[in-house]
């Protein structure tokens, strides 16, 4: 049986879709205004290589060489990579933004992890993950709100 664990948050948005898509897809900026995710290094192409580096409330600093699997303009980024070594800690990332009626975005920040390392990962880090995509998300929505 594999092992898996999935952090999840979201956050409502006061701005539209393509607002929000403007501040996530430059992602030559994350390190203007991303405390978790600091750098990222590629293009946000289908099938590019991105190297990522995330930063954790703790100081704690995680490296991640991923494969874009799928970008939808004002609608989705996703990637795939892993730890050390494939199969032992894979994760895959999801930005999703959702427009809401009233023209605003619910959006959803997610990420799965799967592979034998899973449990010794989420003891030491699940708590500083979870509070990284919270903290992102709420650096995210100040920008996106700033460009109405």
């Amino acid at each position: 049986m594999v092992n898996m664990k999935r952090i999840c948050t979201t956050i409502n948005i006061q701005a539209s879709p393509e607002d929000v898509w403007e501040v996530l897809a430059d992602i030559e900026e994350y390190p203007a205004w991303n405390p978790f995710i600091t750098r990222i290094n590629g293009k946000l192409r289908v099938g590019e290589p991105l190297k990522v580096e995330y930063e954790t409330n703790s100081s704690f600093k995680v490296k991640l060489k991923t494969l874009v699997l799928n970008t939808e303009v004002n609608k989705e980024i996703r990637w795939m990579g892993h730890f050390w070594m494939n199969g032992l800690l894979n994760c895959e990332h999801l930005f999703r933004i959702e427009e809401l009626e009233d023209g605003n975005v619910h959006f959803i920040n997610c990420e799965k992890f799967t592979g034998p390392l899973v449990p010794l990962f989420m003891y030491l880090l699940e708590e500083d993950m979870n509070n990284g995509f919270k903290t992102m998300n709420e650096h995210l929505k100040r920008m996106a709100e700033k460009r109405r």
